[in-house]
């Protein structure tokens, strides 16, 4: 099949749970014998393609973003000029789904749907329209959990709907065989969601704090290090893959203290838990503590709660028999549960189903 992934960004040219996604499955696409290629927004005004791992990458111009919205006018057009069998969007991105509106073609599609938008919620009156419009149109919505499934406004009631969690790549993210540190790590990107700002604040509270390893970059990167600055115990890294993997091996519990619904899967959990890590996590209403089940794979805690936060290190620090049977529960949940690569032949299996169909409309 000719696959048409379609989304702002992909890995390596951005950091991100969903460009790492989109740049593993394509990967796992084009090695099945598929022909596959990635658009996305770029930079500037110039239209860019390159070749990576095996796949397409093809950056449109662009004016910039809004909010995070690329302001690109070549979505339709670059879609239909590529042909697919079937193109897969990535959501949010209303860019691409208002282009694929305008102009429905004959190319069925298919959407995983991430996460609902959340910050720029005020934008929901006018824009909620038009995404029930592109996802009642998909041959198939991918929920990545059923309890965001649940708990999403647009995803209830949607007839063309399964569940199709993302995964972890068990052949890179491994136990390794040094002894856990006496580290706890926050992995990922630096962003106002992510409930960085209770993280410290849960430090704070401790004595005697073990070290906190902050593995990432971003927008609150520079605030960040100036919170620190008066916290001995915590310092801020930006790893490489291989340094993340150590780090992660060597972690006494990942830490994903997320206080919004902006954080809908968590798949630094999955990187920690393949790795044999617990997890410390908030119990949001998204699949986060669905990834992260309390006291079988890690500690579940109220968000924006740092005093429960604290507590939960605390637990984990100093009661081995607790975090050994942690430990062993996160690794044989990822590997139960969450191998990508039986995942992606699940979303093999809905994009060879949509290109057999004709388009809904």
């Amino acid at each position: 099949m000719r696959i048409l992934q379609v989304y702002k960004d992909v890995f390596p040219y951005a950091t991100g749970g969903i460009e790492r996604y989109i740049h593993d499955l394509s990967r796992f696409l084009s090695q099945r014998g598929h022909e596959v290629a990635v658009i996305t927004a770029g930079s500037g005004l110039r239209h860019r393609s390159a070749s990576v791992s095996g796949f397409s990458v093809i950056e449109l111009p662009s004016f910039g973003r809004v909010l995070s919205n690329p302001l690109s006018l070549s979505y339709g057009s670059a879609m239909k000029r590529w042909r697919p069998d079937v193109a897969h969007f990535h959501l949010p991105l209303p860019t691409a789904e208002v282009a694929r509106l305008m102009d429905p073609g004959k190319t069925p599609f298919i959407a995983t749907y991430h996460s609902d938008i959340v910050r720029q919620a005020f934008l929901l009156p006018l824009y909620g329209p038009l995404l029930r419009r592109f996802l009642n149109r998909a041959s198939l919505v991918l929920a990545t959990s059923g309890r965001y499934a649940r708990t999403s406004p647009f995803l209830a009631g949607l007839d063309n709907l399964r569940v199709v969690p993302i995964g972890v790549d068990l052949s890179h993210f491994t136990p390794g065989s040094e002894e856990p540190g006496g580290h706890f790590l926050f992995a990922g990107r630096f962003r106002s969601y992510k409930g960085i700002h209770i993280l410290l604040d849960a430090w704070r509270m401790m004595e005697n704090p073990p070290l906190l390893v902050l593995a990432g970059g971003g927008p609150l990167e520079g605030w960040i290090r100036e919170r620190i600055a008066g916290l001995p115990a915590a310092i801020v890294l930006n790893p490489g893959d291989d340094e993340l993997l150590a780090l992660y091996r060597t972690a006494a519990a990942l830490i994903l203290p997320s206080d919004r619904r902006s954080e809908a899967y968590g798949m630094v959990q999955l990187e920690a838990m393949a790795c044999g890590t617990p997890v410390i996590s908030t119990d949001l209403p998204t699949g986060v503590p669905w990834v992260n089940l309390h006291m079988k794979t890690g500690l579940v805690v109220p968000p924006g709660n740092a005093k429960a936060l604290a507590e939960a290190v605390t637990r984990i620090r100093y009661d081995a028999q607790l975090r050994s049977g942690l430990s062993a529960g996160a690794l044989e949940r990822a590997r139960g549960t969450f191998d990508s690569r039986r995942l992606f032949q699940e979303v093999e299996s809905c994009l060879s189903e949509a290109a057999s169909r004709s388009p809904r409309r």
